[in-house]
C-alpha cells in the first residue's frame, strides 16, 4: 500500500504519531499528534500563538504557563466541583512549591521532597491525591512534547490506613435531641427545608435544587435529578447529582406532604397564590437560590438558643440530618434495602457498613416477635 502523501513541513513518524515542522524568524518549531488532523490543528494553534507573541518554547514553559493549558483542555470533560478541587490543590500544594520552575529542570526528587513536606500538614489521601494530579499534568506534558519523561512516573502513593464507611458518619441525633431541635427551629425561615431533609435524607444540594415540578403528586414521589453545587469559578449552579443512583424517586408520606404544604404557603405570601413548576421550592430569606451555608447557619443559630445555658446537643450540620433519617428508618424497622435506594447509595454494603451500629438495638427487638411453636 502507498504511503500516504502529507504537506509539506508534515510527516509521519515510526512510532506511528504525526510530525510538523516550521521555521519562523530562524526559530524552528514542531508538534506532535495520534493523528494528522490532530497535527495540523496543533500546528495552526501553534502559528497563531507565536503570532500573537504568546508562545513560550518547549525548554522555557513553567509549571504554572502548563497547568493554564492543561486546565483549558480539560474544561468541560469534568464537573465544576471537580474542577475547583483541582484549581484549589493546584493553588495551595502545588504552585508554591515548584510552579515557577521549568518543566523540563523539575526532578523526581522535588516531587518526592512535595510528598514528604505534604505529610507534615495534610492527611495522607490529602497528599495521594496532589501527586495523583501532578502525575497527570506530567503525564500530559509528554504527550504534548513538553517534556520526554514524567519526573512523577516513580513516586509511590503513600499508605493510607483503611477508613471504613462508619468512620465517615457525621453522626445521628438521639430522638431526644431531634425533638427539642425540630421544636426549636421552627422560627428559622429554612424551617421546611431542614424538616425535608429529616424526613427524605436527601442531600443538602438535591432538596435546594427541587422545583415544583419535582413534586409528583401523580405519582406519590419526589424526583431527584439534580442538585446545586459549585463550578470551576465557585459560583452555585444547578448540576446532575454526583452519581448515577443518586437519581431517583422518594415516596411522599403525610409527614412529607405536611412540610412541603407549609412551603407552598409560605411562598404563596410571597409569589402569589399561582407558583410556576419552574420555581424552586426553597429559596432564600431575600429569594434566589439557598446557599448551603445558609442551612447550615439556621442550624447553627437555633442550637445557640437551644445551648444558651447549658450544652443540650451538640454542634452538627445538615449532613447529621441525612444520617438521623437513616438511623430511624432502620430503628423503626425499615428495610436497608429500600433505605439504598431512598439514600441514592451506589450500593447495599455502603448502606449496610454506613449504618450496621443502629443493626444491635433492633435485634433483641425483632428477635422478641419471632415466636416459633415447639
Amino acid at each position: 500500500m502507498a504511503k500516504r502523501s502529507l504537506a509539506a513541513g508534515f510527516r509521519q513518524r515510526k512510532d506511528g504519531r504525526y510530525e510538523s515542522r516550521f521555521t519562523v524568524n530562524g526559530k524552528r518549531y514542531s508538534v506532535y499528534a495520534d493523528t494528522l488532523k490532530e497535527c495540523k490543528a496543533k500546528d495552526a494553534e501553534l502559528r497563531e500563538r507565536i503570532k500573537a507573541g504568546s508562545y513560550v518554547s518547549n525548554r522555557n514553559i513553567t509549571l504554572d504557563q502548563y497547568y493554564e493549558e492543561w486546565k483549558a483542555a480539560r474544561q468541560g470533560t469534568i464537573k465544576g466541583n471537580t474542577a475547583l478541587n483541582i484549581e484549589c490543590r493546584y493553588r495551595k500544594h502545588i504552585s508554591p512549591a515548584m510552579g515557577s520552575r521549568k518543566m523540563v529542570d523539575i526532578e523526581k526528587r522535588e516531587i518526592v521532597r512535595l510528598q514528604k513536606e505534604l505529610a507534615q500538614k495534610v492527611k495522607a489521601t490529602t497528599v495521594n491525591i496532589t501527586i495523583v494530579q501532578l502525575k497527570s499534568i506530567f503525564n500530559d506534558a509528554v504527550v504534548d512534547g513538553i517534556i520526554t519523561k514524567s519526573p512523577a512516573a516513580g513516586v509511590k502513593a503513600l499508605k493510607v490506613e483503611g477508613m471504613s464507611a462508619t468512620e465517615t458518619y457525621h453522626r445521628a441525633l438521639t430522638l431526644e435531641e431531634q425533638n427539642l431541635f425540630m421544636e426549636n427551629v421552627k422560627q428559622e425561615w429554612l424551617y421546611e427545608l431542614i424538616a425535608l431533609l429529616l424526613c427524605t435524607g436527601m442531600r443538602l444540594g438535591e432538596a435546594t435544587a427541587l422545583t415544583w415540578s419535582d413534586i409528583d403528586y401523580i405519582n406519590n414521589v419526589i424526583h431527584v435529578t439534580k442538585t446545586i453545587s459549585r463550578s470551576a469559578t465557585g459560583e452555585y449552579i444547578t448540576d446532575t447529582p454526583k452519581s448515577k443512583t443518586s437519581i431517583r424517586d422518594i415516596p411522599l408520606n403525610d409527614s412529607i406532604k405536611r412540610v412541603l404544604k407549609s412551603q407552598k404557603e409560605k411562598l404563596s405570601l410571597v409569589h402569589g397564590n399561582v407558583i410556576p413548576l419552574s420555581q424552586a421550592v426553597f429559596e432564600g430569606v431575600y429569594g434566589g437560590m439557598v446557599h448551603n451555608s445558609s442551612a447550615n447557619k439556621a442550624i447553627r443559630d437555633t442550637l445557640k438558643r437551644i445551648n444558651a445555658e447549658e450544652e443540650k446537643i451538640e454542634h452538627f450540620s445538615a449532613h447529621a440530618l441525612r444520617d438521623t433519617f437513616a438511623t430511624r428508618y432502620i430503628e423503626q424497622g425499615g428495610s436497608a434495602q429500600v433505605l439504598k435506594t431512598i439514600l441514592g447509595h451506589a450500593s447495599l454494603s455502603m448502606t449496610m457498613d454506613l449504618y450496621s451500629h443502629v443493626l444491635p438495638n433492633t435485634k433483641q427487638e425483632e428477635m422478641n416477635s419471632i415466636n416459633i411453636a415447639l
